[in-house]
């Protein structure tokens, strides 16, 4: 019983830190696109989702997350998409 209790935790600890970097990463990647965006005078969406929540939602939903960014754009993080 306790070795499967171990495991348990071990597997959520493992989920748990993916989760927060992938929050980091997709922060991080997030910024520097407004940042992009900002400077080219594009309109610059506010965070709607941030600080705990945001972090929350990144570390429960990451690998919904990454599906639906590889399904739609190729990689586990979404373009930087700039008006032409």
């Amino acid at each position: 019983m306790r070795r499967w209790v171990l495991i348990l935790f071990l597997v959520a600890f493992l989920y748990g830190a993916i989760g927060f970097s992938f929050h980091l990463k997709w922060k991080s990647d997030w910024r520097a696109c407004q940042a992009l965006k900002a400077s080219r005078g594009e309109f610059v969406e506010t965070e709607v989702y941030g600080g705990i929540l945001g972090l929350a939602f990144s570390m429960t939903y990451w690998p919904v997350y990454t599906w639906a960014n590889i399904y739609h754009f190729g990689t586990p993080f979404p373009p930087c998409r700039l008006a032409d």
